[in-house]
C-alpha cells in the first residue's frame, strides 16, 4: 500500500514526533535518511529502536489507558519451548529443543479496546502501517484483523517474565508505553540461527547463562521492531515496582484479513498452565 494519494490521518500529528519522525513524508530526503537508518539498525542489530516516537503527552494518555484496563487482564503462567513453529519431539531432555521456559504476565487483548481508544487509534493511522511496510520491505502490508490479538498489551508486574525464545514470525512492532522501576530489560541475542544453521550449541550458552546476551531498556514512548525469528531473547523478570511494565504490541501481516490461531488465541484468553511443546509437537 501506499500513503502518498491519500488524506493524512488527523491523529498522525497527535500521537508521532513528526519533527524527529517524519513518518508522513517518507518519500523527502528527511524520510529516506530515516529508513536508511532504520535499515542499517536492522542489518547491524536486528532491532530497530526509535527513542521518543511517539509524543510525550500521548504517551501520558497512553499509560492511563492501559493502567485502566489492567484488571481486565487475561492472566498467564505457563512453560513454554523457545521453538513454537516446529515440532519439538524426539529430542534428548538436554537439548535446547527440549528446554521449557515460563512466561507469566497479564495481557490485555484486542476486544477489550473500543474503536474510539486511544490504542485502536493509533493501530489504524495507515501512515504507520506504511512505515513499517517499508522498514521490512515488504510489497505489502496490512494491519492484522484478528479480534483477539491484533492488538496486544503485555502486562509486567514484579517477578513476571517473558523468558526465551523465538518468534514464529519477522516484524514484531511494538512501542514502551511504561517501563516498571527496576528489571525487566529486553535481552537478545541477534542472528544466533538461521534455517541451515540452528546452532543448538550457542543457544544452550545463552540458555545456561555462558553467553552473555544484548540488554536493552526502551524509554517511554519508544518505537521497537524487532527480527524475533532468527534472534533468540526474552523479558527479564521484573524486579521490585510500584508500576507495571506496559508493552504495546501491534500485529500485521503482508496479507489482508490475517487472524491468529484459535489455539494461540486461546493460549492467551483461557489461562491454561498446560505446557505448550510447539505447534507440531507430538503430544504424548
Amino acid at each position: 500500500m501506499s500513503v502518498s494519494n491519500h488524506r493524512i490521518d488527523p491523529d498522525l500529528n497527535c500521537f508521532v514526533n513528526l519533527e524527529a519522525y517524519p513518518i508522513d513524508r517518507l518519500d523527502s530526503e528527511a524520510g529516506q535518511e530515516l529508513l536508511n537508518r532504520a535499515h542499517r539498525m536492522m542489518k547491524e542489530d536486528t532491532l530497530v529502536e526509535f527513542p521518543d516516537f511517539l509524543r510525550s503527552q500521548a504517551v501520558v494518555a497512553l499509560a492511563e489507558e492501559l493502567t485502566a484496563l489492567e484488571s481486565n487482564a487475561h492472566q498467564i503462567d505457563y512453560m513454554s519451548t523457545p521453538y513454537g513453529w516446529m515440532d519439538n519431539s524426539e529430542f534428548p531432555p538436554n537439548h535446547p529443543r527440549s528446554a521449557l521456559f515460563r512466561r507469566n504476565c497479564g495481557t490485555i487483548t484486542t476486544e477489550l479496546f473500543s474503536e474510539g481508544s486511544l490504542s485502536n487509534r493509533l493501530f489504524h493511522v495507515d501512515e504507520l502501517t506504511e512505515f513499517v511496510r517499508q522498514m521490512l520491505g515488504y510489497e505489502t502490508l496490512y494491519r492484522s484483523a484478528c479480534p483477539t490479538l491484533s492488538i496486544q498489551v503485555n502486562v509486567m508486574d514484579e517477578g513476571d517474565r517473558f523468558d526465551w525464545h523465538f518468534d514464529t514470525n519477522d516484524g514484531v512492532v511494538s512501542f514502551m508505553i511504561q517501563n516498571a522501576d527496576t528489571g525487566g530489560a529486553f535481552e537478545y541475542v541477534p542472528l544466533i540461527r538461521d534455517e541451515d544453521d540452528e546452532s543448538y550449541d550457542t543457544v544452550s550458552d545463552v540458555f545456561d547463562g555462558s553467553h552473555e546476551p544484548r540488554r536493552q531498556t526502551a524509554s517511554a514512548g519508544t518505537l521497537l521492531l524487532f527480527l524475533g525469528r532468527r534472534s533468540i531473547h526474552r523479558v527479564a523478570p521484573v524486579g521490585a515496582t510500584k508500576r507495571s511494565r506496559l508493552s504495546l504490541l501491534y500485529s500485521y501481516d503482508r496479507t489482508p484479513g490475517m487472524v491468529f490461531p484459535v489455539e494461540s488465541c486461546q493460549r492467551i484468553t483461557s489461562s491454561s498452565n498446560e505446557p505448550y511443546l510447539g505447534a507440531q509437537t507430538k503430544q504424548g
